[in-house]
């Protein structure tokens, strides 16, 4: 059986211009789901970037999968995003709302996902596109191309230093 050429995509920071949402990350909050919820529900009004990408899908592959450490919860907010930005997507794979791994070990699992859950033999990715070097690695690790593409560098996954205080 022939499987068209398909990429993966990451879509904060990669696609999604998330910089101005990371300030509504609520760092007092210990629960994942609470701290990033903010965050998470103003997606729908990123800027779409790295259009190279979005542009290189649309000529050279026949399928573009999705994946994003965004929870289950809102997958509404995103596929909404995704058709008003018209990026060519099959799958859209998210993190389920309890799940509260790392993102390089819930990506693995994504990865390990395609073929049985969505049909995807590893042999047609052609290119895997991620905003983190160590998730880039893991791709290799696979045998996927995979590339390094970031829209920013404000970090989301650790607290901000705060200033210090002056009297």
């Amino acid at each position: 059986m022939n499987h068209p050429p398909t990429i993966i995509v990451d879509l904060d920071n990669c696609i999604a211009d998330d910089a101005w949402r990371i300030p509504r990350i609520d760092w007092k909050q210990q629960s994942p789901f609470d701290r990033y919820h903010n965050y998470h529900l103003l997606a729908g009004f990123d800027a779409c970037a790295n259009d190279d990408i979005l542009v290189g899908a649309r000529n050279n592959v026949d399928r573009v999968i999705v994946f994003t450490a965004r929870p289950v919860a809102y997958r509404a907010i995103t596929e909404e995003w995704l058709r008003r930005k018209r990026v060519p997507y099959e799958h859209l794979v998210m993190r389920n709302n309890n799940d509260h791994r790392p993102s390089l070990e819930l990506k693995r699992t994504m990865l390990h996902w395609l073929p049985e859950l969505y049909g995807v033999p590893w042999q047609c990715i052609v290119a895997a596109y991620d905003d983190r070097q160590d998730i880039v690695e893991m791709y290799r690790k696979h045998h996927i191309s995979a590339y390094l593409r970031a829209v920013h560098d404000v970090c989301a996954y650790t607290p901000p230093k705060s200033e210090p205080q002056h009297a």
